[in-house]
């Protein structure tokens, strides 16, 4: 049993910094979903992401059980049009931090499976190209949140 003990501790001082270094590698802030006006079936989500690496991140979807489909989406101007076009992706540079904001990058929340209210709160799951994925919960708002 002696014998063992040093090997024990050398596999244990292996696995503690592993250990210590994992994490989350995100983190969501200023999370919130505009209420749709009377009539409207499709809500737009925004958020800032958060990459706490030091390796590049991509944001490749995002899920909500409480809508059938949800798009990430950037607001362009061009000639003085506005516009929106649906994008695949979304690059979060390592230890940087990417807004999604009225008039950016946007989520479309379309087919809502109830109707959502000031107040209610949706689930979002966000996928990231390491194969992680963040759960967060969106409060529905008339007006954007104080920053």
């Amino acid at each position: 049993m002696p014998r063992r003990l040093p090997v024990l501790l050398l596999l244990l001082a292996a696995f503690v910094p592993a250990a210590r270094g994992e994490g989350p590698s995100v983190r969501a802030g200023h999370v919130w979903i505009r209420q749709a006006p009377p009539g409207v079936s499709v809500l737009a989500g925004y958020f800032s992401i958060e990459n706490l690496t030091d390796k590049p991140l991509t944001l490749t979807s995002v899920k909500s059980p409480d809508f059938g489909t949800v798009e990430m989406h950037e607001s362009v101007s061009q000639g003085g049009t506005e516009s929106m076009r649906q994008v695949g992706e979304v690059d979060i540079p390592a230890l940087g931090s990417v807004e999604f904001k009225p008039g950016g990058y946007h989520v479309m929340l379309m087919q809502p499976k109830k109707n959502l209210f000031a107040g209610d709160m949706v689930s979002l799951t966000l996928a990231f190209s390491d194969g992680s994925e963040l759960a967060i919960l969106a409060p529905v708002r008339r007006d954007p949140p104080q920053r």
